[in-house]
């Protein structure tokens, strides 16, 4: 079994002191207005020994010792530990507390650099859950080789491919996580807009909000031949990406519903001089259904690498079952 441990870098140790002495100041200057110490103090025995202005700077530096000591041994002790199955987040001194989440609950792994992070060749490493959650591991060094890393093990666990390079996915070909599409509305055989090619693209972009999300990439062949988006451009008013991305999102808002639009990312890749269009959505919160010409609603699931429609009762067990 594969495991690696990973440590935030000291910038989060520096964060936390930086935070608590801004706290600590606002504390002290709100006690100075509660009452008089300096007079209080005058009634203790120490105040024939000691004088009050150096006490008080004794005080402070002690609680300071205190809470540094503590922020420090607290960083130092926290740690993560990733395996095949789970990342395990133990931290505490004397308390040990140990936090574990499922691999297999990762939807996607991505960095960031903040300009001070990135001078020390550092970054956070943000890992995105099927349940919304964010889970963030701050300025790791080595950032490249973790992530790789865990996205290997991920993959491994889950079946989801989670890289974004469309040259990833066509290598991978299509599968549970994975869907190609030709055309977005152009028959090429018979060289006309066709709405059934459209509904093809919304039942499948349905299907991974209803799944656990999932990648489709439009100008592509079964076969994963890039095909290009050039005929699909001329039939729109805007002939070009912004035009194209413009219709699909048009066709999520009118024909699945508005609230579905924030699950679903919408970029271009231009391959071997051709524009194909990466559709990327995540796990719907709620069921999602497609609007046919009955007025009436389908309702789709992912199944193996196809697009699969549910029946009533089917569709009425798998909701119960899949938004417990």
């Amino acid at each position: 079994m594969r495991n690696i441990t990973i440590k935030e870098g000291p910038l989060v140790f520096i964060r936390n002191v930086l935070s608590m002495e801004i706290i600590a100041a606002i504390l002290f200057f709100g006690l100075s207005f509660v009452g008089n110490y300096g007079t209080l103090y005058q009634n203790w025995v120490l105040s024939d020994y000691i004088r009050f202005d150096i006490f008080e700077v004794f005080v402070f530096s002690v609680f300071q010792l205190v809470y540094l000591s503590l922020l420090f041994f607290d960083w130092y002790f926290t740690q993560y530990e990733v395996n095949d199955k789970e990342i395990v987040r133990k931290s505490g001194l004397i308390f040990r507390r140990r936090k574990s989440m499922s691999l297999s609950d990762v939807t996607s792994v991505e960095t960031y650099q903040s300009p001070i992070s990135r001078m020390m060749n550092h970054a956070t490493i943000i890992l995105e859950h099927v349940n919304g959650r964010i889970t963030k591991i701050k300025n790791v060094s080595n950032v490249d080789e973790h992530v790789y890393v865990i996205k290997s093990m991920v993959q491994e666990a889950s079946g989801r491919i989670l890289s974004r390079d469309p040259r990833v996915l066509l290598e991978k070909g299509e599968g549970l996580y994975v869907e190609f599409k030709e055309t977005l509305r152009y028959d090429a055989r018979k060289g006309e807009i066709s709405r059934e090619l459209e509904k093809m693209i919304l039942k499948t972009i349905v299907a991974f909000l209803n799944s656990e999300g999932g990648t489709l990439l439009i100008g592509v062949s079964d076969d994963a031949k890039i095909v290009g988006l050039q005929n699909d451009y001329k039939t729109l008013t805007k002939k070009n990406r912004d035009g194209f991305e413009n219709h699909v999102t048009m066709l999520i808002k009118t024909l699945i519903g508005l609230p579905f639009t924030k699950y679903v990312k919408i970029s271009f890749e231009e391959i071997d001089g051709k524009d194909i269009c990466v559709v990327s959505v995540k796990e719907s919160h709620k069921p999602a259904y497609l609007q046919n010409g009955d007025k009436k609603e389908d309702f789709y699931v992912r199944v193996g690498n196809s697009t699969q429609p549910f029946s009533m009762s089917e569709t009425e067990e798998y909701i119960k079952t899949h938004w417990r």
